[in-house]
C-alpha cells in the first residue's frame, strides 16, 4: 500500500458509504513544516497529523475517550495501515521545509477492525453489515443522538424480534437500513414498545429516540 507523508491543518471533508465498500472517511491536509531536513520535516509532519486525523474523523462513531488512548498506544506503522490512499497536489520542497495539498481516505474497515482491537466501543459497521436497497424493501432512518448507546439500543430490540439490520447508508450520524415490509411493521412495533418513536412517511420510516 502507498501511503505519501501526511501534515497538519486539517480541512474536514464529508464520511460516506458504499454498499460494497463500507465507511469510508475523505479528508484533506494543508502541509507546511520547517525542520532540520526537508524529510524530517516530512516525517515529523505525517506522523502528527496522522494521529489527529484519525481521531477528528473517528470520533463521530466512536468513544472519544478510548479512542483517544488507543491513538496514544498505537505505533505509527499501525496507524498508517488505516489510511488506504492518499494524493498529493502542490507539493513543495526546499532544503529545510515540506509543503502540500494531501488527500486521503481511511478505510473503514481497517479502522473498524483497529478499534476492536484495542477495545474502543464503536458504532462503526464493517464491510458485511452493509447492504444494497432490495427493490421491494421499506427504509428506515435515525439519526443517533448518542450514536454508541442510541446504535446498540436499536440493534438489542431487533435481535430481540429476530430482525436483522443491514445498513445501507451512513451520513454523518444519520443511518438508513432497509427491510421487507414484513420485518418492517415487525420491527416498528418492537422499537415503540420500547421507547423509540417511529413515523412512517412517504420515504419510508423515520425512527428517534
Amino acid at each position: 500500500m502507498h501511503i505519501n507523508k501526511i501534515f497538519c491543518g486539517i480541512c474536514f471533508c464529508v464520511a460516506a458509504m458504499s454498499a460494497a465498500l463500507g465507511v469510508e472517511l475523505t479528508g484533506t491536509m494543508s502541509v507546511n513544516v520547517t525542520s532540520d531536513t526537508a524529510a524530517q520535516a516530512k516525517n515529523k509532519a505525517f506522523n502528527s497529523a496522522q494521529r489527529d486525523v484519525i481521531l477528528r474523523e473517528l470520533r463521530a462513531y466512536a468513544n472519544p475517550e478510548q479512542l483517544s488512548e488507543a491513538i496514544k498506544n498505537s505505533s505509527n506503522e499501525e496507524l498508517m495501515n488505516i489510511i488506504s490512499s492518499s494524493s498529493v497536489n502542490n507539493e513543495k520542497i526546499s532544503d529545510t521545509t515540506y509543503s502540500a495539498n494531501i488527500s486521503f481516505v481511511i478505510d473503514g474497515d481497517a479502522a473498524h477492525r483497529w478499534m476492536e482491537k484495542y477495545s474502543v466501543q464503536n458504532w462503526l459497521p464493517a464491510s458485511d453489515s452493509v447492504a444494497v436497497v432490495p427493490v421491494d424493501a421499506v427504509v428506515f432512518y435515525v439519526t443517533l443522538l448518542q450514536p454508541i448507546a442510541d446504535w446498540g439500543s436499536l440493534n438489542a430490540v431487533s435481535r430481540d424480534v429476530g430482525v436483522d439490520l443491514a445498513t445501507t447508508k451512513i451520513v454523518g450520524n444519520t443511518v438508513s437500513f432497509a427491510l421487507v415490509e414484513k420485518d418492517a411493521a415487525k420491527l416498528s412495533k418492537a422499537l415503540r414498545a420500547n421507547g423509540w418513536r417511529v413515523q412512517q412517511t412517504m420515504d419510508g420510516y423515520k425512527i428517534s429516540k
